[in-house]
């Protein structure tokens, strides 16, 4: 069958492109995409280009329109969101039961004519994740709430900590809620004061205190304790020589973000990185994991997605969103893209 589906190349040029996707093997599924959320990493892909044509989106909920034989766990009519990928169970990381550092099992990543911002999409059955009682915008965020659950979970925030959020994106205000929910004792956000809408939602998440970093350097604020115990950084790296600075002595930083180019390096004091026993966390959400925490997560209200989803366009309008996005980021915190 046809499908239409947007494709980037150069720097914010994208084509909305009609391919075929073809039979499904027994082990796929056929899906509706309903909505699909506009992530950091596909503002990367638009700002960098590809060295082809490559469709984009990766934040999906849809509905089953086919099944494959092998495929028992959904239904034709199902809701679904979907895993970017998974592990492989068969290499020695998953055999060890370190599954969380194998990337090599199925994914719908590159597989077939389209990705998420589309009408329809191929994926492989391991990443097909059934879903009920949410709206199907509010479901697409599941897959970024599991990186920011994993990043939680990447610095052990404990009951009395005090954390530091750097970067009040979709994922960082997430990550500030759970952090909340983990018992933390203060939490500082840290942003730029135009971010109005970010701040309000970082407050009503459960920061404590709000660090206006164009205002106060990080570097010289006043913290109650002199520093923070974890930072979480889902910001540029370019934030991290700061985030050691906040952090006090025997405090966990952790970092998820992509940087190409230059500002992919940075350099940090060494000595007071080893006095002050620091430890840096590198959090990456490949494969994607803890979905069924995260959808009862969003049902139940502890994590408030219809917060999030500040803007919701239509396919058509998908180019058009991304550059306001790139433009006034200020103002919005998560885009959704939603087919009727």
């Amino acid at each position: 069958m046809k499908t239409k589906a947007w494709y980037v190349k150069a720097p914010f040029n994208f084509e909305l492109r009609e391919g075929e996707l073809g039979e499904i093997g027994d082990e796929e599924v056929l899906i509706r995409v309903k909505a699909c959320g506009i992530c950091g990493t596909d503002m990367t892909s638009a700002k960098t280009g590809a060295a082809d044509w490559e469709p984009i989106g990766h934040e999906i909920s849809g509905i089953v329109v086919r099944k494959g034989s092998r495929v028992r766990h959904v239904e034709e009519d199902s809701s679904v969101t979907l895993e970017t990928s998974t592990f492989c169970r068969t290499c020695e990381w998953c055999r060890d039961g370190r599954y969380d550092l194998c990337n090599r099992g199925p994914s719908f990543w590159g597989r077939n004519f389209s990705m998420g911002f589309a009408e329809f999409i191929v994926a492989p059955k391991e990443v097909v994740v059934p879903f009920e009682g949410l709206s199907f915008a509010v479901a697409s965020l599941v897959e970024p709430l599991g990186v920011a659950v994993d990043l939680t979970e990447t610095v052990d925030i404990r009951i009395g900590d005090d954390v530091l959020v750097l970067g009040l994106g979709p994922i960082g205000l997430m990550a500030l809620r759970l952090a909340k929910l983990r018992g933390a004792r203060k939490i500082y956000a840290a942003a730029h004061s135009h971010s109005v809408k970010r701040i309000e939602t970082a407050l009503a998440f459960g920061a404590d205190e709000i660090i206006y970093t164009d205002k106060v350097p990080l570097e010289t604020y006043a913290f109650d304790r002199g520093g923070v115990d974890r930072v979480l950084v889902t910001a540029p790296p370019a934030t991290i020589p700061s985030a050691l600075k906040a952090t006090r002595t025997g405090g966990v930083i952790g970092f998820i973000g992509i940087e190409f180019g230059s500002g992919a390096n940075i350099t940090f004091d060494a000595n007071e990185f080893h006095f002050k026993k620091l430890q840096l966390r590198a959090s990456h959400a490949t494969p994607a994991l803890f979905f069924p925490k995260c959808i009862e997560m969003l049902k139940s209200g502890v994590v408030e997605g219809g917060a999030l989803v500040t803007h919701t366009f239509g396919l058509e309008q998908f180019a058009e969103a991304m550059k306001e996005l790139r433009d006034d980021r200020g103002s919005s915190i998560k885009m959704v893209m939603v087919n009727d």
